[in-house]
């Protein structure tokens, strides 16, 4: 998180089953001093006022110390506050979410994280019709073999003599765990994805990491992913399995 620094994220993730709300005051005190509101930051007080009334109560008395303060205290109702909205949540998005699961402990915010798992598979789309333009040719061959490389180093199961990709796999986050681990870069694949395309195949690895991040100490996370893990939707789903 931004200015309150390291101190808030421990709050914060602890905040819904052990509110520290002295923390919590103390983390706002150091935020309202600190040169630029940052919008997660904005989110956690406003969320954390919501929840406590105490906290609300102790954010009143400074009022007159910045403007910051009432932008905080007005939240929702305030137009300009930062929020996600109602379609599929962009990377930056995911960590409004889990401040929403980590101070209030509901678990709705991270249903809409693992619904981007069930987003069309694009990269799959692209690479199989890529397949049927190369062809099975002495052409198609020799443009297919280029690439051998990165399918075999990406462990994409691309199947030369059906001119398919094997499954079940989302290739869309085979390709940005990849890009993540530093094993690809885009430019390397066969096909061309626009700069909206790549955020939308980014926020999937994000979603999948910061479960599997989260479910290895928040067992409210772990227990939603081994629910979710087997019911129908994208094939990322068959990754819950491994986030706890």
């Amino acid at each position: 998180m931004g200015a309150a620094g390291g101190d808030l994220n421990d709050i914060v993730q602890s905040f819904y089953f052990r509110p520290d709300e002295a923390g919590a005051l103390r983390a706002f005190d150091e935020w309202l001093r600190s040169p630029g509101p940052d919008a997660i930051d904005l989110h956690v007080f406003t969320r954390i006022a919501m929840v406590s009334p105490a906290v609300r109560g102790a954010m009143q008395a400074l009022r007159p110390r910045s403007p910051a303060v009432e932008v905080v205290l007005r939240g929702f109702t305030d137009p300009d506050f930062p929020r996600v909205g109602d379609g599929p949540p962009a990377p930056h998005e995911l960590d409004l979410l889990w401040v929403e699961f980590f101070i209030t402990g509901d678990t709705a915010p991270l249903r809409r994280i693992l619904g981007v798992l069930d987003e069309p598979d694009l990269s799959r789309a692209r690479l199989t019709q890529w397949l049927r333009d190369t062809g099975t040719g002495f052409l198609g061959k020799r443009r297919f073999a280029r690439f051998v490389p990165v399918f075999a180093r990406c462990a994409i199961p691309v199947q030369f003599e059906s001119m398919d990709v094997g499954g079940p796999l989302d290739v869309d986050l085979t390709v940005a765990l990849s890009a993540r681990a530093g094993m690809l870069k885009f430019d390397e694949l066969p096909f061309p994805l626009t700069e909206a395309e790549r955020l939308r195949i980014a926020a999937k690895s994000a979603a999948i990491w910061s479960l599997r991040q989260n479910a290895r100490t928040h067992h409210p996370v772990a227990a939603l992913c081994a629910a979710e893990a087997t019911r129908p939707g994208g094939a990322g789903r068959l990754l819950l399995d491994q986030v706890r």
